[in-house]
């Protein structure tokens, strides 16, 4: 049974509005003057709004606009509310299972061939919607990696100094077209034995590579806290 099977839903107040907006323009890494602009409203307006003085059905539909929502009337309609304690239960289910790590950009090629080498799997995904040219220039970057991963010991220091070019060229690429890189690495142990006692022998790290839309990159991952084979 789910922790949000019974959740109240009802209108947001003003002041849980104004939670909402402030929370959603900081997840974008957007001053209150971007999300005036994108709005087509003022900077005071969306200072109020994100007061709690809350704000008209217009600016309402211009904020979820804004945001993209596909229904505009999102902020006017019923949302589901959870109580303190459900949100409680569903974040001590979340840190059982996952730890939250620092997201790290990729600084060179150099580095992220370094980083493909050194990791015995991945995970690499966009973290929104891709348009095709995104789509391909992630999906280019993604092969390269796992090609390069897989038989990096046997390139010459020559033939490194190309994968390092041509990832660096791949990275250049895709922030060209928006697309901001963020990555973790996650450690996997062996867990060969059901004896508690024994301790689990490292094998090695787990690459989690992922995209954003510029300007929207997480400032953390979040990341299995146990990784076993």
């Amino acid at each position: 049974m789910s922790n949000f099977d019974a959740v109240e839903t009802r209108v947001l107040s003003k002041g849980e509005l104004g939670q909402v907006i402030r929370y959603l323009r900081e997840l974008r890494q957007w001053s209150q003057e971007t999300l005036a602009v994108l709005a087509k409203t003022t900077p005071r307006t969306i200072q109020r709004v994100e007061a709690g003085a809350g704000a008209s059905l217009n600016t309402l539909r211009s904020l979820a606009s804004a945001f993209e929502f596909q229904d505009i009337d999102a902020f006017s309609k019923p949302m589901a509310i959870p109580t303190e304690e459900q949100l409680r239960a569903v974040r001590e289910q979340f840190e059982q299972k996952y730890v939250m790590t620092k997201a790290l950009k990729p600084e060179s090629g150099r580095g992220l061939a370094k980083l493909a080498a050194e990791s015995i799997g991945d995970y690499i995904e966009p973290a929104f919607e891709p348009s095709k040219d995104q789509a391909l220039a992630f999906a280019e970057l993604t092969d390269y990696l796992r090609d390069y991963r897989d038989c990096a010991e046997h390139y010459s220091s020559t033939a490194r100094l190309e994968v390092f070019e041509e990832l660096q060229a791949m990275i250049e690429r895709l922030e060209e077209l928006s697309v901001t890189l963020r990555y973790a690495t996650c450690p996997v142990v062996h867990n060969g034995t059901s004896d508690s006692h024994v301790e689990a022998l490292p094998v090695g790290d787990v690459l989690y590579l992922i995209g954003f839309r510029e300007g929207e990159a997480s400032e953390e991952l979040a990341l299995p806290r146990k990784m076993g084979i």
